[in-house]
């Protein structure tokens, strides 16, 4: 039986800006709030690592009635129109200001349906959903950086596991999706994805340096720049946890449901029966001409009428954003 952590042992941490992030976070902290079960009331930590982007009053009011502790820092002064930085330096500032051992860092455009069960681990994550800028090994044109990025950490590529992506099944060196992870809090590792990150920053490493793609997330396109980086705060997340342990616990396939990919008919999602999902992740979806794509895939990942209706319910929600 699985030990697992008690809710006076944790804290979500998440970021929340001025913009698309805005009504996401919201929609995120009250899922906590509803369907979190054991863990429904642990303190939450809301950033906004650019100040010119801080919420304005009727946000941080909302926040304040969810019990969301809201904190805007100046954790993001590179001007890199990569906005996962943001996460990456308030994973680093929350793992010495926070006080409970364990966090739970949250991508925004994620939503809690159901009660979690948080193992007892050094780290908790997810793999990544298809390979990326993931290295399928020595032969990957990929490898290079990836070695690169394990010396920063002073460790050797071969230090991580061979493992699958969750829908492509493809077989990649340890890559985890930075969207959801659960970490000991006094391993540093969340400081040691910084360091490992900058460091990459400094040397302008770009895994998907010349792919001409333009990424779209739940904040939308974001433009050729930023998606040559995109996958590198994962990389440097992965190669930080295993330079800081082994104890790394894989959660099963009812968390960090990756909805805009299983929008597709021809996707399927590798849940056992009996299953319900947890934690689902809807990059885009929530935008105005994909709404149809996100209640249909709801459906057919088994969420109930009522958590169906729930999310309905929450305007603000389906509300465009520009």
């Amino acid at each position: 039986m699985l030990d697992l952590l008690r809710e006076s042992e944790i804290a979500y941490l998440l970021c929340v800006e001025a913009n698309r992030l805005e009504p996401q976070a919201l929609l995120l902290c009250e899922s906590i709030r509803t369907f979190g079960g054991r863990y429904r009331q642990a303190p939450i930590l809301a950033v906004s690592p650019r100040p010119r982007l801080a919420l304005g009053p009727e946000a941080r009011a909302r926040l304040q009635d969810l019990g969301v502790t809201y904190i805007v820092e100046p954790l993001n002064e590179t001007g890199s129109p990569y906005g996962t930085i943001n996460r990456i330096v308030a994973g680093a500032w929350a793992e010495t200001a926070c006080s409970r051992p364990y966090l739970v860092l949250l991508d925004t455009d994620t939503v809690l349906v159901d009660e979690p069960s948080f193992v007892r681990a050094d780290v908790g994550v997810r793999p990544v959903d298809v390979k990326g800028s993931a290295s399928s090994g020595a032969d990957d044109p990929l490898d290079a950086y990836w070695a690169r990025l394990c010396g920063f950490a002073g460790i050797d590529l071969s230090r991580l596991p061979m493992l699958a992506t969750t829908i492509d099944n493809a077989a990649i060196r340890a890559s985890y999706n930075g969207g959801f992870t659960v970490v000991r809090r006094d391993l540093g590792i969340l400081q040691a994805t910084r360091e490992i990150f900058f460091a990459s920053l400094h040397e302008n490493l770009r895994p998907l340096a010349g792919a001409e793609l333009n990424i779209l997330a739940s904040t939308g396109s974001v433009g050729l720049e930023a998606s040559e980086w995109w996958g590198s705060s994962q990389a440097a997340l992965s190669i930080a946890i295993w330079s800081r342990t082994s104890d790394v616990h894989l959660y099963d396939e009812r968390y960090n449901i990756p909805l805009h990919i299983l929008a597709d008919p021809a996707r399927s999602w590798p849940m056992e029966e009996g299953f319900a999902p947890i934690l689902f992740h809807y990059h885009y979806l929530a935008e105005e001409q994909y709404q149809e794509h996100f209640r249909q895939v709801l459906s057919r990942i088994g969420c109930s009428s009522e958590t169906l209706e729930w999310i309905e319910a929450r305007s603000v929600f389906f509300r465009p954003r520009v």
